[in-house]
């Protein structure tokens, strides 16, 4: 049963990352084919996200108290996969906004179902992540390779059928076994604790650190001469660094404190970002981004766990979804105002990032002098 459950998630992992390889590497590639400059990018995302602040617990406290999690995750797959399918005929900032806010309020909460699932089951977190950046490794090579020479609306057919494939393994997720915990309003006390809000803000501040360069990268890199392969490279060869450390990060764990893997996360952040505001020849960008695997993957696992320890086990979906909210509030709030930046500074943007990912780190810091457990 346990190889079984381990397949099933790594299953699903790999389908939600095929489709957010297409939505993260080159999704702004087919806004602009449809009508969409910078600034507007920056706002639909910021848009997607607040309203996601709303739906995000909400939709975790249903999922909670129906007591069927799988469920609540095959609906969110199959709305988002319908709303997905508008976005044939659309064209210009308006419809587009819509469409991609109602898409993104459903497809990007199934991933705080999906991270408490995981922790919950008997299986190596680290493990079934890895799966998940392998695809994701491999999509975003094959993607840019196949947009050298495809129109911009091949971005759109593999989303819908990336959308189809997430359906399709929800379904075979195991169901939980065991008698589901009783609802415990007490949960959103974790939201005003002192502790965890800080730990909230240096989360947020590592994790939305990296919005300049989810937006906009492959515009920069595109400006800069570098082709759709390329670009598909670059970002392949951090996904690989990542998948290093999921790979290990089960005998990292237990010689190093969570918080300290997200103090690493802000530090790294610092060297990334000051160096792509710097940077443009090949060597300088691939050597940077290896750091990738600090960056994200390193600041993810330690809040993982952090969350993991520092939480009651009849709070554990509760506390997934209120990290996830923050996660929102702070690529919200820098989405808002990315697509103007770029376009005002350019690849200066990133020098804003290195700043928060310092916040963050400094946080973090602080966090694990008043955590014991972490």
């Amino acid at each position: 049963m346990l190889a079984s459950s381990t397949t099933r998630f790594a299953l699903f992992t790999s389908a939600s990352a095929a489709t957010i390889s297409v939505l993260m590497a080159f999704w702004p590639l087919w806004l602009t084919s449809r009508g969409l400059d910078a600034t507007e990018i920056g706002v639909l995302g910021a848009v997607g996200l607040w309203v996601r602040v709303g739906a995000t617990p909400l939709l975790g406290m249903l999922a909670d108290r129906s007591g069927k999690p799988r469920l609540v995750m095959l609906l969110l797959a199959g709305v988002s996969l319908a709303v997905s399918g508008l976005f044939i005929p659309a064209y210009g900032f308006l419809p587009i906004l819509a469409i991609s806010t109602a898409f993104g309020t459903f497809f990007w909460t199934l991933g705080p179902l999906a991270e408490s699932a995981v922790l919950q089951a008997a299986v190596d977190y680290g493990r079934v992540k890895l799966w998940g950046s392998l695809t994701f490794l491999v999509m975003t090579v094959v993607i840019g390779r196949v947009l050298v020479a495809a129109p911009r609306d091949t971005l759109l057919a593999l989303l819908l059928v990336g959308g189809g494939l997430v359906l399709a393994t929800i379904w075979l997720l195991p169901t939980p076994t065991g008698t589901a915990p009783r609802p415990d309003p007490g949960g959103w006390r974790l939201l005003i604790h002192p502790r965890q809000m800080l730990f909230f803000a240096a989360a947020a501040l590592i994790q939305a650190s990296h919005v300049v360069y989810y937006s906009f990268s492959a515009l920069y890199w595109r400006g800069l001469g570098y082709d759709t392969d390329t670009i598909g490279w670059l970002w392949a060869e951090g996904v690989v660094a990542e998948m290093i450390l999921f790979y290990w990060s089960g005998r990292l764990l237990r010689r190093v404190r969570p918080t300290h893997l997200m103090v690493l996360g802000g530090i790294a952040g610092v060297i990334r970002w000051t160096t792509l505001a710097t940077a443009t020849s090949l060597p300088a960008l691939a050597a940077v981004n290896f750091l990738h695997c600090f960056t994200f993957a390193s600041a993810h696992v330690g809040a993982m766990f952090y969350l993991l320890r520092n939480t009651a086990s009849s709070h554990v979906a509760t506390a997934q979804s209120l990290y996830t909210t923050a996660q929102c509030v702070g690529f919200g709030l820098v989405w808002l105002f990315s697509g103007a930046l770029y376009e005002a500074v350019g690849a200066s943007a990133f020098l804003v990032m290195a700043g928060m990912a310092a916040a963050g780190a400094i946080a973090a810091l602080s966090l694990s002098r008043l955590a014991t457990n972490s």
